[in-house]
């Protein structure tokens, strides 16, 4: 004979009565802010651009872990971004060493390598910005995704949609064959994915949105290039945003008893100057 295990009545009462009530009860409604849902791909794309505004600088610490065939590991970094094209980057190493320093002020750089000994230096092209991240952009672009900001191809057509499920926008923009897909994510209104498609492009993520004050910004900046097995994460640990921006940060020097070694755009090195 098989003994049939059967819930005490109380406990079936509870789970019938927690049932009722999940059934019943009301979802939350989706928060769009304070001007409800946007109404068209024109519009939505104005938010976009007021939300990546509100944050103009960032300056502190941060991790970037890096993946790709050439390289791979985790580094601390001290990060200083102004918009739209001031950088600076420090990779620290044990006791808070420089490991390399990269600067620019958009139109020149400066990038000091303790690995090598040398101070490079010449115009702020993508070429020479990408000596420091296996990633190469030019500086405005930079700035632009360490500021959390999603860089957007010049449309000639765009589409969007809005998934109540999800919660979010579906935001397309198109020129020629080349097709940016991008997720917006209400009430902050900002870009949390970027994919482009029709041409060699890296994909962008921007994660764990955070106010500060009226404005927000991602704590994480992921990009990732289809293809080319490179993977590059930017975590902020402890930053400040939109302070005044300390202009000294993207001064151009090289440290005292280092060769410097000029560049041209296309990152071809001269002969080394004498320190």
């Amino acid at each position: 004979m098989t003994r049939q295990h059967t819930s005490p009545p109380f406990l079936s009462t509870l789970w019938l009565a927690a049932a009722l009530w999940l059934m019943g009860c009301p979802k939350r409604p989706l928060d769009l802010g304070p001007e409800g849902e946007a109404r068209s791909a024109a519009e939505l794309l104005k938010r976009i651009a007021v939300a990546e505004s509100q944050v103009v600088s960032m300056k502190g610490d941060a991790k970037l872990r890096v993946e790709s065939p050439g390289q791979n590991g985790t580094v601390t970094l001290f990060v200083a971004v102004t918009h739209p094209a001031y950088v600076h980057l420090e990779a620290l190493g044990f006791f808070n060493q420089p490991q390399a320093v990269l600067v620019s002020d958009g139109e020149k750089f400066g990038m000091y390598d303790a690995q090598t000994q040398r101070y490079y230096r010449g115009p702020a092209t993508a070429a020479n910005m990408g000596r420091f991240l296996p990633v190469v952009l030019p500086p405005d672009e930079l700035a632009a995704l360490m500021l959390g900001r999603s860089p957007r191809i010049p449309a000639e057509e765009t589409e969007m949609s809005f998934d109540a499920e999800a919660g979010v926008y579906w935001l397309t923009l198109k020129r020629g064959g080349v097709v940016q897909k991008l997720t917006v994510q209400p009430p902050s209104y900002r870009v949390v994915k970027s994919e482009v498609t029709g041409m060699q492009a890296y994909n962008s993520r921007f994660e764990d949105i955070e106010d500060v004050g009226p404005a927000t910004y991602p704590r994480r900046v992921v990009l990732e290039v289809p293809g080319q097995s490179i993977r590059v994460e930017l975590n902020y640990k402890d930053v400040t945003v939109n302070e005044a921006p300390d202009l000294t940060l993207f001064e151009m020097s090289a440290p005292a008893n280092v060769p410097v070694v000029d560049v041209d755009a296309q990152g071809k090195e001269h002969p080394v100057a004498s320190p």
